[in-house]
């Protein structure tokens, strides 16, 4: 009798111990869960994407490009491929991506010549959305 009364309260210290500890570390990785799900993007690009000539014959006064819809991948500066996106039939485009710089690189199947070649950098202001339009080259002359 003498040893079970001596057992149970350590046990009883032990299990209380233990407990708080996984609640703990459960608490711990359920607010590290929730705290990185809940960040939403708010800066980013938006433009239209141009390509052009779309004439062999430049005219004085004529516009020689037109907007296009396509997909294009956005790349970090270390050629990490971070999202893809893809502009609306009259060109338009909107992509949500974090402050810093990027390279914007159309998919092999746009319109354009040598797409994977032609990359634009762009750099996304730290507050609000950053406006610029892309112009790409169909290879008419």
């Amino acid at each position: 009798m003498y040893f079970y009364n001596k057992l149970i309260p350590n046990t009883h210290l032990f299990m209380i111990n233990m407990l708080k500890r996984k609640f703990g570390l459960i608490f711990i990785i359920l607010f590290c869960l929730f705290a990185c799900e809940n960040i939403e993007l708010t800066t980013g690009l938006e433009g239209t994407v141009f390509r052009g000539p779309i004439n062999p014959v430049e005219i004085e006064g004529q516009v020689n490009d037109a907007p296009f819809s396509a997909l294009f991948n956005v790349y970090n500066l270390n050629d990490r491929r971070i999202k893809s996106f893809s502009s609306t039939t009259d060109g338009k485009f909107n992509v949500m991506l974090a402050p810093g710089n990027y390279k914007i690189i159309p998919d092999k199947s746009a319109p354009v010549m040598g797409a994977e070649f032609q990359v634009k950098e762009v750099s996304i202001a730290p507050v609000g959305i950053t406006r610029q339009d892309l112009f790409f080259d169909t290879g008419i002359r």
